[in-house]
């Protein structure tokens, strides 16, 4: 039988930001299928540059706080980062739930909330609406996972997406991009860690 994750919503208390508190890996197996997480030890030989306090905008990120996360450690050197995440839907609740579990303390106020992860001061606006509709932030890493199908919609969007980019900003994605994928210098990177096969990572080259 297959494996099968359920996301049950519930109450939660912000405790305040604990910078000492570090993230449960056992719990967080609940909420990744333990062939992805597995898949993320791929990661460890990739180490980039990147200025402190950059941002990271996620689309179509659903409750998905944990491969973002995960994925910082691609970044050695951050103390500080801003997560912009955005979804139809408000999802802020599941994620509030899923830091709770897995023993993160958070603050919150409106519609963000700032933990420590890992000794990283995390910073995350949570904002409602149709990505393809809005005004695109500008930011310094692109994160993206399962939103190949959504955006085959919008031909537009990827080159969009490459204009907000900040100049030696990280792409990092699961599909897509062939277009202009040529204006970035690629990493070596598995395709495992994409459910397509199609995983990428790459800096964007200075204009």
């Amino acid at each position: 039988m297959g494996e099968m994750l359920v996301f049950n919503e519930r109450k939660t208390i912000a405790k305040g930001l604990n910078h000492s508190a570090l993230p449960d890996e056992k719990k967080i197996l609940g909420y990744i299928f333990y062939k992805e997480y597995e898949n993320l030890s791929l990661l460890k030989d990739i180490k980039l540059p990147m200025k402190d306090n950059p941002a990271l905008f996620y689309p179509g990120c659903g409750a998905d706080i944990l491969f973002p996360l995960k994925y910082l450690e691609i970044f050695p050197k951050l103390t500080k980062i801003d997560f912009i995440f955005n979804d139809v839907e408000d999802n802020l609740g599941l994620i509030k739930t899923i830091l709770d579990d897995i023993g993160i303390s958070f603050l919150e106020k409106e519609q963000s909330l700032k933990f420590y992860w890992n000794n990283i001061l995390v910073n995350l606006q949570f904002i409602i609406g149709n990505v393809f509709a809005m005004d695109l932030p500008e930011f310094d890493i692109y994160f993206e996972r399962a939103f190949r199908i959504m955006k085959s919609y919008h031909p537009k969007y990827e080159i969009d997406l490459f204009n907000k980019l900040n100049d030696q900003g990280v792409l990092i994605s699961d599909s897509g991009f062939e277009n202009i994928f040529k204006s970035f210098n690629s990493l070596k990177v598995s395709p495992e860690l994409s459910t397509y096969k199609e995983m990428i990572i790459g800096i964007k080259q200075l204009r």
